[in-house]
């Protein structure tokens, strides 16, 4: 069992990643197609002030969310070595988060993963410190 937990631990981060990605540009999507009025809605973008607020703000509490919910995942699907594996699920969450704002020009979103992060670790850390038993 040991081994397998071991094998399923990239892929479930990797799906976990993936997972809440896709839930954040949903979220997005929906906000900006439902509550955007109709005369600031050009060409399938929202150009109302208030609201990109607000789309900004599901920008980086998605990407915040994120990497919470990637370390997470590595933690609870580990089966031994959780701190290594929290602090290796973190650097390689980041990097990916990272190189995605410097592509994107979205420094600000990397941030915003960067304090998620920090509180993912202090959460974790502070569970594992606790032996709050994990699955």
């Amino acid at each position: 069992m040991r081994a397998l937990r071991w094998l399923v631990l990239l892929p479930a981060s990797a799906a976990a990643f993936y997972l809440a990605i896709a839930i954040t540009i949903a979220i997005h999507y929906l906000v900006e197609q439902h509550l955007c009025p109709a005369a600031d809605f050009n060409q399938g973008i929202c150009s109302n002030r208030t609201l990109g607020v607000i789309l900004e703000l599901i920008q980086h509490v998605g990407a915040a969310l994120t990497v919470m919910v990637v370390a997470g995942v590595a933690v609870i699907v580990a089966p031994s070595h959780r701190r290594l594996v929290l602090w290796a699920a973190l650097c390689l969450v980041l990097l990916l988060a990272a190189w995605f704002g410097y592509a994107g020009t979205a420094g600000s979103l990397f941030v915003a993963a960067l304090a998620g992060g920090a509180l993912a670790a202090a959460v974790i850390l502070r569970l594992l410190r606790a032996r709050v038993p994990l699955p």
